[in-house]
């Protein structure tokens, strides 16, 4: 059982973000038995549930997963431009997605107050209104993620898995 193919079934769950047995076995011309251990295995790492109804549907964090998945393959994201705390002015960097955002941590590419200042304080509207990924936005208001090394693990998290779907 292979973990980018069993991922894959977060990206093809329907638009309530729900996973169907049968049309995900097509889909990955798999049988449904294989499907349902996939199911099993994303239900073990918290991206499914099983309602009370018998139905597997995407958690938030599946939901997290599916919306970037989506986000990266669009044209159309607002770029977040990091503005400099103390004069307000524009630093000449911007990023529009989470391996853009990723880079300018990982390298260092502005100042670490300046973006401890836009994570407390701007990156979380933005996470949640351009790129749609509510579970970020909230992890980061309620201080689940509260520093810059908080959001590189989870981006770090996040990237790990949209990557493995990404590459062939």
């Amino acid at each position: 059982m292979t973990y980018k193919t069993a991922y894959r079934l977060i990206t093809i769950a329907d638009e309530n973000n729900a996973i169907d047995i049968d049309k995900a076995s097509q889909l990955l011309g798999v049988s449904t038995s294989t499907v349902k251990k996939y199911v099993q295995q994303l239900i073990n790492e918290g991206f499914v549930e099983k309602t009370k109804e018998g139905k597997y549907v995407l958690t938030r964090l599946g939901v997290s997963i599916k919306k970037v998945m989506e986000i990266s393959t669009s044209k159309n994201i607002p770029n977040y431009v990091i503005t400099d705390v103390s004069t307000g002015q524009p630093i000449p960097l911007s990023f529009n997605n989470y391996e853009q955002l990723y880079a300018v941590i990982t390298y260092q590419l502005a100042p670490r107050e300046v973006l401890e200042h836009h994570l407390r304080n701007y990156l979380p509207e933005w996470v949640r209104s351009s790129i749609g990924d509510e579970l970020l936005a909230e992890k980061i208001s309620k201080g689940e993620i509260n520093s810059i090394e908080d959001l590189k693990k989870y981006l770090e998290f996040i990237l790990s898995i949209t990557s493995s779907l990404t590459t062939r």
